[in-house]
């Protein structure tokens, strides 16, 4: 398999040879994937909200923060990601970041194998736009469900799939994350109470 056909791979390799400092910054990592796809730049947050860094206080409010306003530019059909300041210098040390990346890796080369063109009408306008709008609110929703610990991994994981659909152009997973997204929305209710 050429790199090309590894888009979900490349971006974790690309976020690992940021980890020779100490710590890595949001900018770092914005700044490295954003020249390439805002898709893999929104993946990133929503691999991390997977993982079990989610149960680290504040953790899910800031990659959710990060989500939304990724999803929110990419709805509006911004090309240049734009991030506050305060947002950008959030740092996470870089032996942290290596054991987040180490599953990571392995998802994303099961995601590469996996995924392939298919259905890529649901990835045209204005179709593109939807999944984009459902990234940005799943963001917006996961500092509210900080209060019930791991819960906004249920989001980051129906966000992952759109952003890895939105990436190797999958129609059929944006399909499976749309029914996850359902099952979620009726079962997070029962959860909360």
């Amino acid at each position: 398999m050429t790199a090309e056909n590894q888009p979900v791979a490349e971006m974790i390799d690309a976020t690992t040879e940021l980890l020779e400092e100490d710590s890595i910054s949001v900018a770092d990592v914005v700044e490295d994937l954003g020249h390439s796809s805002m898709s893999a730049t929104l993946l990133l947050p929503a691999m991390a909200v997977v993982s079990p860094l989610s149960g680290v206080p504040l953790f899910s409010t800031i990659c959710g923060m990060l989500i939304f306003l990724i999803a929110g530019q990419m709805a509006l059909g911004r090309d240049h990601l734009w991030l506050p300041d305060w947002l950008r210098r959030q740092r996470v040390s870089s032996d942290r970041a290596r054991k987040v990346l180490g599953p990571m890796r392995r998802m994303a080369r099961f995601l590469d194998r996996h995924t392939e063109a298919r259905v890529k009408v649901l990835l045209r306008q204005p179709f593109l736009t939807i999944p984009r709008v459902i990234c940005a609110l799943c963001g917006l929703a996961m500092p509210i469900l900080e209060l019930v610990p791991f819960s906004s991994s249920t989001l980051g994981i129906v966000v992952s799939s759109l952003a890895v659909a939105m990436l190797t152009r999958d129609g059929l997973v944006m399909l499976v994350a749309l029914l996850l997204l359902a099952v979620a929305a009726v079962g997070l209710p029962y959860l909360l109470l």
